[in-house]
């Protein structure tokens, strides 16, 4: 498992945080009580989502021990679990599973994806956002080097560290499971 160092991590904090308020502004969920952020970093996203239910039960959940005790140390009235996103249940669900820049890190969306919508309580909301490293110039020029005889091998676990499909495969798998989609691009 990689080391997180939650200090560079920070170092563009309102640049890190502005894609997880544009997701909370555009949420519409009638009534949060319980909030899942996952995974949750060093916590900055959890504040965020604090500011806007100040109410509301917040679990923070992130596999980095570094980034929970990051998060820990910025905001002890939180509650923080060391997991993995992609196992991790609990006997409640939640009105908000907020993921926010964070599973692209996390393999096989198939069933991540499901997964996650399975810990959200009858009409509540599965809220992720993923970069779209995809579409940059730079990640497709890396990709192409990548690509190269010369480097393929090389560039193997680099090149699938990363996971990110197109809108449409993540409408596929939320359509069964939900009463209402939203998809952007920005």
């Amino acid at each position: 498992m990689p080391e997180w160092n939650a200090a560079p991590y920070l170092q563009f904090a309102d640049e890190r945080a502005q894609p997880s308020l544009d997701l909370i502004a555009r949420l519409a969920v009638p009534q949060v009580v319980r909030i899942a952020d996952i995974p949750c970093g060093p916590g900055n996203s959890t504040a965020a989502l604090r500011r806007h239910w100040p109410n509301a039960e917040i679990v923070g959940l992130d596999n980095s021990p570094q980034m929970i005790e990051a998060a820990r140390e910025t905001y002890p009235g939180e509650k923080w679990i060391l997991g993995d996103a992609a196992t991790w249940k609990t006997g409640e669900r939640f009105d908000l599973v907020f993921s926010n820049a964070a599973l692209q890190w996390v393999p096989h969306h198939e069933t991540l994806i499901p997964h996650l919508f399975d810990q959200v309580a009858s009409g509540g909301a599965l809220a992720v956002q993923v970069p779209a490293h995809y579409v940059s110039g730079l990640h497709r020029e890396t990709l192409s080097v990548a690509d190269d005889a010369a480097w393929r091998e090389r560039m193997k676990m680099a090149r699938e560290a990363m996971t990110n499909h197109a809108p449409g495969f993540y409408y596929d798998f939320l359509q069964p499971l939900s009463v209402r989609i939203e998809l952007w691009e920005t």
